[in-house]
């Protein structure tokens, strides 16, 4: 029999929902029958895990979808402390649980945006992926600073060739000292990023917020940030024509930097010159 069969039958369904959490290579996998369940060749854990109703609205806010799963579900400790730099991808499968044919079907796909926590429980708020598409872009606007993305591809600079590896060396909350932080010359890290391999098949990422000699100040930090780990470190850009410049790509600069300073349209200058 099919998945629809099924559905619609009076007394032979009895359905069950498969939820396919995933970052990178790493998945949690969870269902709301009583045992374990094997489904594509993947298992999926028995699990006292609900969600509410998906909702069809031109209201963001209401189209979010909540998760509710108990506080020690291995899925929560990836939000223990912070969270991943990735998306973490949600894919919801309704099927039944009596069909022998064990046939599938997605009911919806989004991304993890929120986690609330209560005293014995872990409530998951999931956008659908729709939505991103539905969202308004940026517009750019005029100004004397570029507002190109740094490495983006207006920008079309290449992060690699200006990629400085080196070991941590000390760990102290939100920094981190290495003596081989060193920016390439004429830049700076502040407003760029680290990187290092998460080990789930993608790469952890944290901005930089200060930085003191060899002692960078970042966003937030995170468990793996250990000594002797390598990371990779990103300078960043403030901007400026300057800036845009040390690194030698002032002729994709994005801003307007000769910019009168006075409008000339508020009357409050007689004879302005430009």
């Amino acid at each position: 029999m099919t998945f629809n069969a099924y559905e619609t039958s009076a007394a032979s369904g009895e359905p069950i929902l498969l939820f396919d959490f995933s970052i990178g290579t790493a998945h949690w996998r969870y269902t709301t029958a009583d045992r374990p369940i094997v489904y594509q060749t993947n298992s999926y854990d028995a699990a006292p895990i609900s969600r509410t109703a998906p909702v069809q609205s031109s209201d963001i806010r209401q189209q979010i979808m909540r998760v509710t799963a108990p506080r020690d579900i291995g899925l929560a400790a990836l939000f223990a402390q912070y969270p991943p730099a990735g998306d973490v991808l949600l894919t919801v499968t309704a099927m039944h649980y009596t069909d022998p044919d064990a046939q599938g079907i997605v009911d919806w796909i989004g991304r993890v945006t929120g986690v609330t926590w209560s005293a014995s429980t872990v409530e998951f708020a999931c956008e659908p992926v729709y939505t991103s598409v539905q969202t308004m872009g940026l517009r750019r606007r005029w100004g004397l600073n570029c507002p190109h993305v740094l490495y983006g591809v207006a920008c079309t600079l290449n992060p690699a060739l200006f990629k400085v590896t080196a070991p941590i060396q000390a760990v102290s909350g939100f920094t981190i000292t290495g003596a081989g932080f060193n920016p390439p010359a004429g830049l700076s890290f502040v407003g760029g990023y680290i990187e290092w391999d998460s080990g789930s098949g993608y790469l952890e990422r944290r901005t930089i917020d200060a930085v003191s000699g060899t002692t960078l100040t970042l966003a937030y930090t995170s468990p793996q940030l250990v000594p002797g780990l390598s990371v990779s470190l990103y300078p960043g850009c403030n901007r400026t024509t300057t800036n845009c410049n040390a690194f030698g790509n002032i002729l994709n600069y994005g801003g307007q930097p000769n910019i009168p300073e006075h409008n000339p349209m508020d009357g409050s200058i007689a004879n302005p010159t430009f």
